[in-house]
């Protein structure tokens, strides 16, 4: 195994570790296998903490003990969570969790006695690391990797594929990991390893990027930099303009205040496409039939000035909107469409409306 890790490495994935972790508490917080997720990052960042602290963790000190306890903590938090990824019952996880808990402090407590990790290596003590710290890290890899073979076939992207390679190749190396940690404290004369590797360091540094991935999501939800987004920035200055016009299609307060950036654009399509029909009595009935999204945001424009200055609807039956869509990804596609070449089409007075 390689050396220890040089602190050039280990500072940068600390301070990215930490701010991952505290990006995933505020933001990716909802779902018990994101609670396991931050509860291990929290954990494993103490024992990055405790190295950074005193990097010969093999003396018996405080860094050491916090890194023994929140090392097999987090190792816990890892197996609950591949258990959970591999189709273990969501709601018993906070039970099963406490259990395995109570084994890993419990295990910890016992190698801390006496001495502590400065006591002389025992056959019981070298067996009862390798439980409380190998035995969970093989587990968790024998698990994730089985429930990647299980849904990789079943991925509908390539991005899917490509997150479950990942995330198996880590699981393989947790696996290899633990058996050669293993067998080298039982061939090594019964002795347990405590040094932070190079090699623990980047693996650790790939599964924090695995666990950013949701996060960096999340950030774009809500600072509105995601395509759902950028679609409501798009939509919005049509939608505001034809719901003004024809403000019975708009969802009424007492339905719910409709947060979600999907529900909303949902809501935006529904109420813009409702908008559309209603004006559709208010149009041009002598236009030279130009064909174009501009010519038709013109015409829409035109009903909208017309309504407002209390013209009366039409009878008779307006053309049929040549571009709408069959079903909401068309119309959406559609409307973004339409939402573009709507600033050159809206009038002056449709302009003062709406300031």
């Amino acid at each position: 195994m390689s050396g220890a890790a040089p602190m050039w490495l280990m500072v940068p994935v600390f301070v990215l570790q930490v701010a991952v972790t505290v990006g995933r508490w505020l933001l990716v917080n909802e779902t018990p296998a994101d609670k396991l997720i931050n509860r291990a990052l929290s954990f494993s960042a103490v024992c990055v903490f405790a190295a950074l602290w005193d990097t010969d963790l093999s003396a018996d000190g405080y860094p050491s003990r916090v890194f023994l306890v929140c090392g097999v903590l987090a190792l816990a938090s890892v197996y609950g969570l591949a258990e959970l990824f591999d189709n273990a019952e969501p709601a018993t996880v906070r039970r099963r969790q406490w259990g395995y808990d109570v084994f890993a402090v419990s295990g910890a407590g016992v190698l801390l006695l006496g001495d502590g990790l400065a006591a002389p290596a025992t056959w019981w003590r070298t067996l009862l690391w390798v439980g409380v710290f190998q035995l969970p890290m093989a587990g968790a890899g024998v698990r994730t990797m089985r429930a990647c073979l299980r849904e990789m076939p079943r991925a509908s992207s390539r991005r899917e594929r490509v997150a479950y390679s990942a995330l198996m190749a880590t699981a393989a190396y947790w696996c290899a990991a633990a058996l050669f940690a293993a067998t080298t404290a039982i061939l090594s004369g019964l002795t347990y390893p405590t040094e932070w590797t190079v090699t623990s360091c980047l693996v650790y540094l790939f599964v924090t990027l695995l666990t950013a991935v949701p996060l960096v999501r999340a950030v774009g939800v809500c600072s509105g930099l995601d395509r759902t987004g950028r679609e409501l920035r798009t939509l919005r200055p049509l939608w505001r303009d034809l719901t003004t016009a024809v403000p019975e299609v708009v969802l009424r307060p007492a339905a719910g205040r409709i947060t979600e950036p999907d529900s909303r654009l949902y809501r935006m399509v529904v109420e813009t496409r409702d908008a559309l029909q209603h004006l559709r009595m208010y149009m041009p009935r002598n236009d030279s039939g130009e064909l174009g999204i501009a010519a038709y945001a013109r015409r829409i424009a035109q009903a909208v000035d017309a309504k407002a200055a209390g013209v009366a609807p039409s009878t008779e039956r307006a053309r049929e909107n040549p571009y709408a869509g069959q079903d909401l990804d068309a119309e959406l596609g559609h409307l973004l469409e339409l939402a573009r070449a709507w600033p050159g089409a809206v009038s002056e007075p449709g302009r003062a409306n709406r300031r």
